[in-house]
């Protein structure tokens, strides 16, 4: 490690009171004090330095918090078939993954007929909520709001009017941790005219085999 890299880490490690104080005594040395060998090593290790791009890691601490986690469990390698469905037929994969020191979740959604799509998921601490926002290859964009309720099931509201062709009403996307290898999801409509609660469309996600 070169000197000047090793200096610059240990100030950063350092409170400010403590910096303030040791600062005389951490400075590397001038170069005029030094050897020709050891300003020979000093150039050697700092062009190394520079030409390979070393940065010193200033990371966010990211998102740890219990609230920030309560969607991991949708994270994995999924097989996606209709709820209920008898002969286990698989309509989709998806791949959910976690970015950004844990602040973003991103979907994956390959069905096998029609467009795939994705989704940025992220809770929100200002508001208290998830919010996702997807996009598909028809260039459909959907935001979503919502919360944990006290079963456990994420609930989206779907924000915005309905899309075209769909009937009035309020609409909710609901997540379920079923097992550790098995999330329920499903689609569903509160008409506006009033009456029982529709379920709109309902998957099961199967983690695949050998993946976690």
């Amino acid at each position: 490690m070169a000197r000047a890299l090793a200096f610059a880490l240990v100030l950063a490690t350092l409170p400010v009171p403590v910096l303030a104080q040791q600062q005389q005594t951490l400075q590397p040395p001038a170069p005029e004090t030094m050897s020709r060998q050891q300003l020979r090593e000093e150039v050697t290790d700092l062009r190394a330095i520079v030409q390979r791009r070393a940065v010193i890691p200033a990371r966010p601490a990211g998102c740890a918090g219990a609230e920030a986690r309560g969607f991991d469990f949708w994270l994995g390698e999924w097989d996606v078939s209709p709820t209920g469905s008898a002969s286990g037929v698989t309509v989709a994969e998806s791949s959910i993954t976690l970015h950004d020191q844990g602040c973003v979740i991103i979907e994956h959604w390959r069905p096998f007929g029609g467009g795939h799509g994705h989704s940025i998921n992220g809770y929100d601490a200002t508001d208290g909520k998830w919010h996702q926002t997807w996009i598909d290859a028809n260039g459909q964009r959907t935001e979503f709001a919502g919360v944990v309720d006290a079963e456990g099931v994420l609930r989206f509201d779907v924000l915005g009017p309905p899309q075209q062709g769909q009937p009035p009403g309020a609409r909710r996307m609901n997540f379920q941790r079923i097992d550790a290898n098995t999330v329920r999801q499903w689609g569903d409509l509160a008409p506006e005219a009033g009456g029982d609660l529709v379920i709109e469309w309902d998957f099961t996600y199967r983690r695949r085999a050998g993946t976690r």
